[in-house]
């Protein structure tokens, strides 16, 4: 009868050792922002929660990581802009190009044909090559343009990938540390084991 009431008292004290154990918040990162058990976080709420993962703060560790991940999405998108604008740029000298080439062409086979003297063909000639060259100066900045903005967009690239894993680890080190403090030091339970049925402890 004793042992009986032992094994009741001892199966009471786990089953209210482990009601004492809270289940853990989990916060995931979402952008800039950080949401705790599916709930977004307000800044003022989110810097609270930074300022004390496991006794450190690192509130400023996220500060520093959102402002470069927002400098390397603001280089993507503009570095974009920038490319098409160059793009746009050396398409339109392009055409200028050809629209001069075909417009001097013409003229100077009207020249030609009229003159008839060697000197009204080189006129002639000289007029076609200067429409093709109007268009070079376009065709040019274009180009230079464009490879500003690819260079701008590439860069912004990594800068984000980087800043996005430092806040990304961020959370991982608050998940842990909510992990660890939830997670019971030692479990006593009664049951079956490998040696017949009583009391377990596991640590």
């Amino acid at each position: 009868m004793k042992t009986l009431l032992a094994i009741l008292v001892f199966i009471t004290a786990c089953v209210s050792l482990n009601a004492q154990y809270a289940t853990p918040q989990i916060a995931k990162r979402a952008g800039c922002t950080i949401k705790l058990d599916g709930e977004k976080l307000s800044r003022e709420d989110a810097v609270e929660l930074l300022r004390d993962i496991d006794g450190e703060d690192y509130s400023a560790e996220w500060c520093n990581a959102r402002g470069w991940r927002t400098a390397g999405i603001v280089m993507m998108s503009a570095g974009g802009a920038v490319a098409v604008a160059g793009a746009a740029t050396a398409l339109t000298g392009a055409l200028v190009s050809i629209f001069g080439a075909a417009v001097g062409g013409a003229a100077g086979a009207i020249v030609g044909s009229v003159g008839g003297s060697d000197s009204a063909q080189k006129t002639g000639s000289e007029a076609a090559e200067s429409g093709a060259k109007a268009g070079v100066p376009l065709i040019n900045t274009g180009l230079v343009i464009g490879a500003v903005g690819t260079a701008a967009a590439i860069a912004g690239i990594p800068i984000t990938v980087v800043n996005c894993k430092r806040m990304t680890g961020i959370v991982d080190k608050y998940n842990a540390a909510q992990a660890e403090s939830a997670a019971p030091a030692a479990e006593l339970t009664f049951g079956p084991t490998c040696n017949g049925v009583g009391l377990s402890l596991r640590f």
